[in-house]
Order: structure tokens, then sequence, then C-alpha cells
């Protein structure tokens, strides 16, 4: 089994400039990049010292796997135009399964980072969850060496497992960072600064490294302090949409004692 040594990676966002310099630092060849906004695949080209290709047709059929990692929304039209290669071909998705690639590919897969990503924002990737699927084992065992080269934790799961860990990371991370963006706008319009808040989100975090959510759970909704909670449906009553969300969350943080 030959090990994978050389990508092209398809696709020039956060996710696609995380994971493309990652694979260089580990060594590996970087063929080049081809994005649907030609301009976008040479930035990240640039960045690499890699080709940038202007047509998806001008991709190399050389390589040992082709990562594509691009929206959802364009996944089906982006394996829809891929020419026939004899490489791995892997997509980066946490909510499509592998059904997205048609059975005339017999060597797809999924190569999943668990991680949010920004440009700009530099990653340990060495502590970031690979989340690795692949019908064939030998693919499959590609996949294991491949996310050693990046991770410490490298993990084979299937589709449902994949999109419920998913669902469970929009939770965790898109909508916690929505609370933050509440926080902030409260405490702005009050000219307060959000890095008041820090050590407490800090703390909270690092707590979930010793006990359960549920364990950690603190406020006026779980010491059912109704006073407290009504001063504070009151105060946002010129904002009828975080007033809902407090009373959602207030309401479903009370049955964690039932």
């Amino acid at each position: 089994m030959n090990s994978i040594q050389s990508l092209v990676i398809i696709g020039s966002g956060n996710v696609a400039t995380h994971l493309a310099s990652a694979f260089q630092d580990a060594g590996l060849d970087i063929l080049g990049i081809y994005s649907q906004t030609f301009k976008n695949s040479q930035i990240l080209a640039d960045k690499l010292n890699a080709n940038a290709f202007e047509s998806i047709t001008d991709i190399p059929d050389t390589a040992d796997a082709y990562l594509l990692a691009v929206t959802d929304s364009a996944l089906i039209k982006i394996v829809s135009e891929m020419p026939i290669v004899n490489g791995v071909l892997m997509h980066t998705s946490g909510s499509v399964g592998l059904d997205v690639f048609p059975t005339r590919i017999i060597r797809s897969a999924v190569f999943y980072p668990l991680q949010t990503f920004t440009k700009g924002k530099s990653i340990d990737f060495s502590s970031v969850p690979i989340l690795i699927e692949s019908k064939n084992k030998i693919v499959l065992k590609q996949l294991e060496n491949l996310g050693d080269k990046i991770s410490k934790t490298v993990k084979s799961i299937d589709s449902k497992q994949r999109k419920q860990l998913h669902l469970a990371a929009v939770f965790a991370s898109n909508f916690s960072n929505y609370m933050y963006h509440i926080a902030f706008n409260l405490l702005k319009e009050n000219d307060l600064n959000f890095d008041l808040l820090k050590p407490l989100i800090n703390e909270t975090v690092e707590k979930l490294n010793s006990i359960s959510p549920q364990e950690a759970q603190t406020g006026p909704a779980i010491r059912d302090d109704h006073k407290t909670i009504n001063e504070h449906i009151d105060m946002l009553d010129n904002n009828p949409a975080y007033q809902h969300i407090y009373r959602l969350i207030s309401d479903q943080i009370k049955k964690l004692k039932s």
C-alpha cells in the first residue's frame, strides 16, 4: 500500500487554506490549487509556492489524493465536474455523506477536521480531531496515515455519526459564539468592554476538562432565581429576539434539575 505523499487542493477558503498549509508543513507535496474563482486559487497557490489551475480540467491525474475543501452547496457540482483521476478523492464536510460520490469513484473518502477555521488565525493541528471514512479498506488505512501526519487524534466513523458530530459542533461552537455576539452587543450598548467577560468564558470552558456540562451549569435559571430572570427579561424589552432566546435557554436549563 502506497501512502499519500502528493495532493491537489480543490478550494481556497478557510478549511482549504489551513489544511494545505498543515500538509505542506508535514512534508507533503501540494501539486496545485483549484478554486472556482481563479484569483483565489492564485492567492493560496502563491502562499504555498504551488501551481494554480484555471480550469478543473487542468488538474493533473498524478496526485495521490484530491482534497475537496469546498462548501456543501458546491460539493455536488465539483464532484460532477471532476476529471477521472487515480488518486483518492475525499471531501472535508461534516454534514455530507459518502453518497455524494458516484459509484464509479471507487477510492472515495471523507477527511473531516473537527475545528472552526478563520483565515489569518493559526491552528495547532496536532490537537484537531480528524474524522475519516471510506468503504475501501486500503484507502481508509491511507487516510489514517495521512491524518497521523498532522494530528494526534484520527478516528474512523461513519456518515451518520459524523453528521451527529457536526450537529453537536454547531451547538457547541457556532451557537455559543452567537451568544458571545449578543453579550458583546449588550456590553457595547452600555460602554463596557467585552474583555471583561473573557476570564469567565475561559473558566467556563476550562471546567469541562474535569466535569460534565450539566455539572458545570450555573446561573439564575439553574438556581430558580425568578426575580433575577424577570429583571433580565425586562432589561431586554427593546430587543424581543434576545428576550425570546433568554426565555428559551432559561427554560431548558431549568429542566436539567428534573
